[in-house]
């Protein structure tokens, strides 16, 4: 290992990991993981790394041309249904004392996606929209396809058709919880609404 990658493995030891995994496998596609769609079965099932980069991100790591050589994807879930887990994911790893100083699901989108209070809202990348982790910094998408979490076997088996492999998906991180419209008043319908107005738009979900 020449002396600047023993460096950059001391100092960035995630990124010297990013590194050598690409070097070293030259897979032939890039996946962008947004929490809580599905993401750590999908790099399990492929045998990527457990990353959360953008899709800009990615591209910089990689350069322009090998980004262009690579099949990109991503995938994205109904932003209600995804705030749920979020929330419960969240109070079962304890992040930001949820499962020590429980707080309502309610009390929670309003503080943490509505107000961005930074009690709740601590890691801003994990509340983005997911439009903006498949997109340029003008909005434009630049990944090859979007898959959905509403049909996550079936996407699924079509990117592994257009890698031409044969994988299947195991079960991990699920939480289980009641029908997320259940969840939500009126209010925090429409906090999230207007937070996510952009995958809505941009992917057609809908609350009902």
């Amino acid at each position: 290992m020449r002396a600047l990658d023993r460096l950059i493995a001391l100092r960035y030891p995630a990124r010297a990991v990013w590194g050598r995994f690409q070097t070293k496998h030259l897979l032939d596609f890039v996946f962008v993981h947004i929490n809580k769609t599905g993401g750590t079965s999908i790099e399990r099932a492929l045998g990527a790394p457990f990353q959360h980069l953008t899709a800009l991100e990615l591209r910089q790591r990689l350069g322009q041309r090998r980004w262009g050589n690579r099949f990109s994807f991503g995938f994205v879930r109904n932003p209600w249904d995804r705030v749920v887990s979020h929330y419960h994911y969240r109070v079962k790893t304890n992040q930001t004392g949820l499962a020590e100083r429980p707080i309502p699901f309610e009390e929670w989108v309003v503080r943490a996606y509505g107000d961005r209070d930074p009690s709740y809202y601590d890691q801003p990348k994990m509340f983005m929209a997911q439009y903006r982790w498949l997109s340029d910094g003008e909005g434009r998408q630049i990944v090859d396809f979007v898959g959905r979490f509403e049909r996550l076997h079936g996407d699924f088996a079509e990117v592994c058709r257009r890698l031409g492999v044969e994988a299947s998906l195991p079960h991990l991180k699920t939480s289980v919880h009641r029908d997320y419209r259940e969840l939500y008043s009126a209010e925090t319908r429409d906090v999230i609404g207007h937070r996510f107005e952009g995958d809505i738009a941009r992917y057609g979900y809908e609350f009902d």
